[in-house]
């Protein structure tokens, strides 16, 4: 299987497709293998590498990680993980909800090797709000989607991992921690996508990380739920594949 070592541990990866690199990173409590879907609609023009996040998949289960240093870590891992594939080039990256800070911790450490930011469903901030429907998504859970991501993440682990990133939520909703740490520096091109209708983001959170960072463009649908991604999916493919020709 495909691992690159970081400094918390090996990160697990999947690849589709044939060209230029586009990496992928899931949300929380998905895999890499969850994406594949959405992997493919890329792969026609770009190898895609889709990343399992820290804890989630074959990764690995570093200690400290559901704290207030969750999204640090993860874009520390994320930023290794690009150095290691990726000597010398820079690579678009396209993050969704937990993905997508991840992502935007990553460009803190490693500018250079991150070409362009393709973000759905991202925030600032934890809310009050995230924390409420962190708590909704878990209780309305199926016993078939259990099993699914139990299959994702192991028979044991599955639970001790939907806890501890409701716990992280928890914490850094208390402690009011600012989750993307180096906006005003973020110099690559950036798409963000935003429904105006999503549980988890509320738009201001959103609109927040679009005006910190230059030029950072905002497509916003205001019927749309979390990650436009899986809303319309041709549609958004297009408008991502358009933002990529453009500045790539």
């Amino acid at each position: 299987m495909p691992f690159i070592t970081t400094r918390h541990g090996d990160m697990h990866y999947l690849t589709v497709g044939s060209g230029h690199p586009l990496v992928l990173i899931h949300g929380n409590t998905y895999t890499a293998a969850t994406q594949e879907r959405l992997a493919q609609r890329f792969a026609d023009v770009h190898t895609v590498y889709s990343v399992d996040l820290l804890a989630h998949g074959k990764s690995a289960r570093p200690a400290g990680l559901f704290t207030t240093r969750y999204f640090a870590m993860q874009g520390e891992a994320l930023a290794d993980l690009l150095s290691g594939l990726f000597p010398g080039r820079a690579v678009p990256v396209f993050g969704m909800s937990a993905g997508g800070i991840t992502a935007l911790n990553a460009v803190c450490h490693v500018p250079e090797r991150i070409a362009a930011l393709v973000l759905d469903g991202i925030f600032m901030e934890i809310s009050p709000e995230t924390v409420a429907a962190h708590h909704h998504s878990t209780a309305s859970m199926s016993a078939t989607w259990h099993r699914y991501m139990r299959s994702q993440h192991g028979e044991e682990w599955w639970a001790l991992l939907n806890a501890g990133v409701q716990s992280a939520v928890e914490q850094l909703e208390e402690a009011g921690t600012i989750v993307t740490p180096c906006l005003e520096t973020i110099a690559v091109p950036t798409l963000i996508f935003q429904g105006g209708n999503d549980p988890f983001v509320p738009n201001e959170q959103a609109y927040a990380v679009a005006e910190a960072i230059p030029h950072a463009r905002v497509v916003y649908d205001p019927a749309a739920g979390h990650l436009l991604a899986w809303k319309d999916p041709a549609a958004f493919r297009e408008k991502v594949r358009i933002f990529l020709n453009e500045v790539l």
